[in-house]
């Protein structure tokens, strides 16, 4: 009976460390998500400041030669290029989440199952 509880004993002092490294795995993954929204965040600002700058850029009026126009055209092509650059920085943000989302649910039913079988082991062990 000793050597059975001994086992039990055992048995829960290794579920109970695997608890601790999936709650430990969940919390490393909160934490790269906050920083994926926030590095999302700094992009979606700096989108909109470009935007204000490309606004501003084509609300100027004024007569302009050829060169000018060519000039122009060729300013207005790099807001888009860049606006383009930051719009796909932000999808691969999204992903990224939505990868970290499925990595969290996967940690998550493994907490459970867990706790659960710590729950049973206790049970064995009364």
């Amino acid at each position: 009976m000793a050597d059975s509880r001994l086992t039990l004993a055992t048995l829960l002092s290794l579920k109970q460390r695997r608890e601790r490294g999936i709650r430990s795995a969940i919390a490393k993954l909160e934490q790269r998500e906050a920083d994926l929204n926030g590095h999302k965040q700094q992009l979606l600002q700096e989108r909109q400041q470009l935007w204000r700058q490309w606004r501003n850029c084509g609300a100027a009026e004024q007569v302009l030669d050829q060169q000018e126009w060519q000039s122009f055209k060729s300013q207005l092509a790099d807001y888009y290029q860049l606006d383009q650059c930051l719009l796909e920085q932000v999808a691969v943000t999204d992903k990224q989440c939505a990868d970290l989302q499925i990595a969290k649910a996967e940690q998550r039913q493994l907490l459970r199952q867990a706790l659960l079988d710590q729950e049973k082991l206790k049970l064995l062990m009364e």
